[in-house]
């Protein structure tokens, strides 16, 4: 029997500009502008910026061309979630940071993330969840406080930016996904079980069943080192958490993955795995 780990070259970065490719995604929101913006005041520029557009709900192009360095791709069929860590298997940089189309995030962010990557070999996200031990439905407030104690990083909603007090392991991240790219190879893996919803959730969780790669959630104090200065945007009329299917399809994606794929959130008994 033969065993072949690829692995991606080494990160190294030249003078203020990371080996990182950012995949943006399009859809119907309009804060492409706002958010090319937050990503070309980096204090560590990113190598190149990859924007995904599905469909054509809005007019992004005249935008694009005030940008330097990024490439566009374009498709007629609403690849939803997951297109987007498809694209991530064509990425050639040392890492990959996928960003929902809400998140601006502060300018020292891809500095924190390669900082915080390298100290941890770990997923960076500017927020996450804790799952209790038997809950399949950890996005369901069950008693006062409960968002400030399992919704991390943006549970906090009157500072106007995601905030975390220290740096925090957690079961999986959300909104913004800044990885090694030679990790996505985990994410394909195990094949998601729905492609509706819960990417963020099969990440982190393919992630610790392949390769024991966790998840942090990096200290934010200010908007100076948030992760995303407006977690209002999430609130509009186009989150997928106001769905009434969300709920329901993500605890399928749970159960899944725990049950059949061997997860073992932080607060769990192990699993038997069974997905192989």
């Amino acid at each position: 029997m033969f065993s072949f780990i690829y692995s991606r070259k080494d990160c190294t970065s030249e003078k203020n500009v990371a080996d990182v490719t950012i995949v943006l995604n399009i859809w119907k929101r309009r804060y492409l502008k706002e958010q090319l913006e937050s990503l070309y005041r980096q204090t560590i520029l990113p190598k190149n910026i990859w924007i995904l557009q599905c469909e054509e709900h809005t007019s992004i192009k005249k935008t694009i061309k005030k940008f330097p360095n990024i490439q566009y791709i374009h498709s007629s069929q609403d690849l939803k979630y997951f297109g987007r860590f498809s694209i991530a298997n064509h990425i050639d940089t040392c890492y990959t940071w996928i960003l929902d189309d809400d998140i601006i995030p502060s300018s020292s962010w891809i500095e924190t993330c390669i900082s915080s990557c390298s100290k941890y070999n770990a997923i960076i996200c500017c927020n996450g969840r804790f799952i209790d031990k038997n809950d399949y439905t950890p996005e369901i407030a069950k008693w006062p406080g409960y968002l400030q104690t399992h919704f991390i990083g943006d549970a906090r909603y009157p500072l106007g930016y995601n905030y975390c007090p220290k740096d925090t392991f957690v079961d999986y991240g959300c909104s913004s996904f800044f990885f090694k790219t030679e990790w996505i190879r985990h994410f394909w893996s195990i094949w998601p079980i729905t492609f509706q919803t819960g990417e963020d959730i099969h990440l982190s969780a393919t992630c610790m069943i392949r390769a024991g790669i966790p998840t942090v959630i990096p200290c934010q104090f200010s908007e100076n080192d948030s992760g995303n200065i407006t977690p209002a945007y999430s609130h509009d009329k186009h989150a997928s958490w106001m769905r009434e299917e969300f709920i329901p399809q993500r605890t399928m994606v749970l159960q899944y993955l725990i049950n059949k794929g061997g997860w073992n959130p932080i607060y769990w008994k192990e699993p038997t795995p069974i997905i192989t």
